[in-house]
Parts: structure tokens; sequence; C-alpha cells
């Protein structure tokens, strides 16, 4: 079995929920080995989440969107022969490796969305999806109509949709006292503008720290380092001896691990709210310019949306198309620094507005966890 998936600049939030599906194949075919075929761009960035975290069995690179060089694809095209899939399953944003490749192929099932440009036979398995609650397909329509694809038995439920992120379930030894645990993630990709004013997270800290007493673990990667420290800096200059603890470049399994252990995650919309979900977490993510929420608000049903749904609340192009998208407020497109610009839509965002949010589900993270066997 091979899933047709060359994607054009995921993120690891794209790349986890990609696990809907690669679990739905592997309930389907459990005996069957299960190859991603991606640009080799993406297998070298995301090998970990592949050879860890992923169910996928294997990743087949191929040439990035964009790459022609015909002695590339001819190389792909002789050893994806070597494998000899009996299926295919198409990816519905794979770019440029479709039904009609797969069809090529040799690969005699295939299934997948109809997309423009597919001929008639080049999918023998069309997915259909339903009549869209929220004016698109969102995660569940595709996972539910890949399920009724594949006949698996019994309804998809959209709270069952999402599996749990395979990892090695170790404990983090350097977790503190069980005071409740606050999962902060200000940062996000710099190509969108997603981030809600650093100095509000600092605010909102104070604020959980004196009502609940939580301690605030900061999480980001390499690039956001110095803007945790600003922030933990920030918590500990308001309100000496407030717990802020910083986790940044943690490797994903570790992530995963520590977020498994928090009662709460606030952050952007961006990969971390995805890993929350995958590890049962409760999440308050923020939504920005991005019209994204609807695409998961029935497979993460313990995620609180908090958004001020601005019209211009609606960017859906792909990050390297940004540069061709106005706000109606001529919000800056991308991340310049943790002092400004911030895009309307958050900057309008209050503390009190999120920390209404945040307070409930702090009050009642425990019992809302799903425990889930991984």
């Amino acid at each position: 079995m091979c899933v047709f998936a060359r994607l054009a600049g995921p993120g690891l939030g794209d790349l986890v929920q990609r696990n809907i599906a690669f679990s739905l194949l592997r309930r389907a075919f459990p005996s069957a080995g299960l190859t991603v075929v991606t640009g080799a761009t993406v297998a070298a960035r995301f090998a970990e989440f592949f050879g860890r975290h992923s169910y996928a069995t294997g990743v087949l690179p191929c040439p990035d969107p964009g790459e022609q060089d015909p002695r590339g694809w001819a190389r792909f095209s002789a050893r994806l022969a070597e494998i000899r899939p009996q299926a295919c399953f198409v990816d519905p944003d794979s770019k440029g490796l479709g039904a009609a490749e797969a069809r090529r192929a040799g690969i005699p099932v295939r299934l997948g969305v109809p997309a423009p440009g597919d001929g008639e036979g080049d999918l023998t398995h069309p997915l259909r999806l339903p009549r869209p609650l929220f004016g698109r397909p969102d995660l569940f329509d595709h996972a539910a109509a890949l399920a009724a694809a594949l006949d698996l038995p019994g309804p998809l439920r959209p709270a069952e949709a999402v599996p749990p992120l395979p990892r090695s379930g170790e404990p983090p030894p350097e977790l503190g006292p069980a005071a409740p645990r606050l999962a902060v993630h200000p940062g996000g990709s710099s190509q969108w503008n997603r981030r809600w004013p650093l100095g509000n997270y600092a605010e909102l800290c104070r604020l959980a720290a004196r009502h609940t007493g939580a301690v605030c673990y900061l999480f980001g990667d390499r690039s956001e380092r110095d803007d945790l420290h600003r922030l933990a800096e920030a918590i500990a200059a308001h309100r000496p001896g407030t717990g802020a603890e910083v986790v940044a470049d943690a490797a994903l399994d570790r992530t995963a691990n520590l977020l498994a252990e928090m009662d709460l995650l606030l952050g952007n919309d961006s990969s971390l709210a995805h890993v929350a979900a995958a590890v049962r977490t409760p999440a308050v993510v923020l939504y920005g310019p991005t019209g994204t929420e609807f695409l998961w608000a029935r497979v993460y049903p313990h995620h609180t949306g908090v958004s001020l749904r601005y019209p211009c609340q609606s960017a859906t192009n792909p990050a390297a198309a940004l540069a061709a998208r106005s706000c109606e407020h001529d919000c800056a497109l991308a991340y310049v620094s943790a002092d400004g610009p911030y895009p309307k839509c958050l900057a309008d965002l209050s503390v009190d507005r999120v920390w209404a949010a945040v307070s409930r589900r702090l009050g009642q993270s425990r019992a809302a966890r799903i425990e889930a066997p991984l």
C-alpha cells in the first residue's frame, strides 16, 4: 500500500493530521506495509516524524514539487516499481502526483477524492464526500469518506477519528509537583503571522499562576528560544517566584510526552495544537488570519477555539503564496518580532477573553482528558 502525498511546504501539524488517513489504511490492510511517497525535502525534514510517530511503515522520496528533472523522475519510477504497491491512496493535497500517475505506474487499486484533471478510470475507488456542514469539507468529512471507501465496519465517529500519536510514553523526569500544568506555545511558522502578542501571553501566564497556582511550560523550537526566554523573564518580573519552564527545540518524542502530562495547552494555530490532540491533552487555540478553525472542530472535541471572526480571517493560501494576499486592515503577513506588528484580529483579542476560556478548561481538564491506549 502507498500514499501519494507530494506536499508543498507542509508543517509538522499537517503531517500529524495525516495520521488519520494512515491509521484508517492500516486498519483496512493490517498486514500490508504502508509507504508514504513525498518530496525528498519533506522526507528529510520530517524524518523523525515518519520514523517514530507515523502510522506509515516507510517513506519513498520523490522529486520535490516544482522539480522537473527527468532523471530524478526516472529514478523514482524505478524505485516505485521495485516496491510494487497493490493499492494507492492519493492525498487530496498531493501536487503533481495523483491518480493518473498511480494508474500509469500500474497500481491496480487507486483511492482518492476526484480532482480536476483526473480522467475516467484514473481512480478505481473514488471517495464520495458528504454535503459539508461548514461550506467546505472538514477533516471528518474526508476521514468518513475514506473509511466508507475502505468498507471499514461501523460508522466512524468524529471523536474517534484522530488516532493516538505513536510515542515512547516515557514520563519526563523534570516535571514538578502536580500543580496545574499549563503548556504555552506562543510561536509558529514565521511565514504566517498567526501569533498573539507575547506581552499578552505573559499577562495570561501571570493570571494562571495567581488564580490556579499553575506552572507554565513554554514550548517552542530553536528559532523561538529567545522569545521563550523573554516571555519567562516577563512573567517573573511582574510576579516573582512564578514557575515558568522553557522547553525549546526538544525532540518530538519528548515534546509529545511532556504535552501528555499537561492539563492544558494554550497556543496559536500551529503544530503543537495537533500534537496535543493526538496525545489527548485539551487545548485553547487562538485563531488569527487563517480560515482553518472549522477543519478540525469536529475531530478535536477537547479543543476550544478563540477567535474574533473578522471577515478577513480566511487566509487559506499556501504559505509560499501569501505575498499575493492582502488583508482589509493591511496586516503584516510574516512574523517580524515579539514587538510586532501583529495582525489586527489577534492584537484585538483581549487577555480577558482568552483567560475566560483558559480558566474554564483548567478547572475541568483532568476530567475532560480522553484516555486512549497506544
